[in-house]
């Protein structure tokens, strides 16, 4: 029991005595390195940066303990704030180059202001700044959808899926528009689609560019379609002038889909079925059917039968 409690009163002294000690080492003074975060404003409005500059300044500042201890805990919620055209008396605004490099010495005074006036900034890293412009330009960038969907049974997108306007105005550096290929609306899905589709949509943001508008009307034409079939005559190509080739059959069933605004218009003349002579020359007994062409419009194209036989007969010399 008395072991217990020496060892009680030795801990509380200890603890005591500790206390002592942290509380005589708070009120020295002390050199260190504090990491700040660094927010750049006012940059120039005729040019726009194309490097990073560092997003912390390292400051090796001399101060009391308890004050150090205080700006170690709340430092990371106060950034700096580096002006660039203020602190640089507009010259990067107002000079053609297009690189500086500035030496952060001489704001320590300006940069102390934003601290404290209980830390004596000795040193800022880094020691310089390096700041890189490029010329803003205005171009016109097109616009693509960037979209997925899927559609109801006996729809299909009956046109080009388009934007409204089809391209925008982008500002930015020269350097980086000269790569820009194209703009992107932002990740649309849409399913079991039976109307057509007019929706106002944002466009992607990207970085140090800026975009007009920024929002564009996405267009995805819709339309219902039914089958329909014709008999299509097929045709011989290449035949010498002294032959007569008979088909059977002479005609095949051609079926397809057509959406209702075009199934009127549409007719046998539109397609092209074709056998080669050639064909009939390398004495092959049946001949496969070529469709040469048809409609844009239309989905699923089949031809039956797609092989027919052939009757060889000369020309008469009367």
């Amino acid at each position: 029991m008395k072991d217990d409690r020496r060892l009680m009163v030795f801990l509380v002294c200890l603890v005591i005595a500790t206390l002592f000690w942290f509380l005589n080492a708070l009120n020295k003074e002390y050199t260190v390195d504090l990491s700040f975060p660094v927010k750049y404003t006012n940059l120039p409005n005729n040019k726009i940066l194309a490097n990073s500059p560092p997003d912390h300044f390292t400051l090796k500042v001399n101060s009391y303990g308890f004050t150090i201890l205080r700006h170690k805990l709340s430092m990371a919620f106060s950034p700096l704030v580096f002006n660039v055209n203020d602190f640089t008396g507009h010259r990067m605004e107002s000079s053609e180059n297009s690189k500086f490099r500035i030496g952060t010495r001489q704001f320590i005074n300006r940069i102390s202001g934003q601290v404290s006036n209980e830390l004596q900034i000795i040193e800022i890293q880094p020691d310089s700044l390096y700041f890189e412009f490029d010329k803003i330009v205005r171009r016109k960038v097109k616009v693509q959808p960037n979209i997925t969907y899927s559609l109801k049974q006996q729809y299909y997108v009956s046109g080009e899926i388009s934007t409204e306007p089809d391209s925008v105005t982008v500002a930015g550096a020269q350097s980086t528009l000269d790569t820009l290929k194209y703009i992107q609306t932002k990740k649309q899905h849409y399913k079991e689609l039976e109307k057509n589709i007019q929706r106002n949509v944002l466009l992607e943001s990207y970085d140090n560019l800026t975009i007009d508008p920024k929002r564009v009307i996405l267009k995805i034409p819709l339309e219902e379609y039914t089958e329909k079939n014709l008999s299509v005559p097929v045709l011989v190509t290449g035949v010498p002038d002294n032959v007569i080739i008979k088909l059977f059959p002479e005609k095949v069933k051609v079926s397809f889909l057509v959406g209702l605004s075009h199934f009127s218009e549409i007719t046998d003349a539109n397609f092209e079925l074709t056998v080669p002579y050639s064909d009939i020359e390398e004495k092959k007994e049946i001949l496969k059917v070529n469709l040469d062409s048809k409609p844009l419009n239309i989905l699923n194209v089949s031809v039956a039968p797609d092989q027919v036989e052939y009757l060889i007969e000369e020309k008469s010399n009367d």
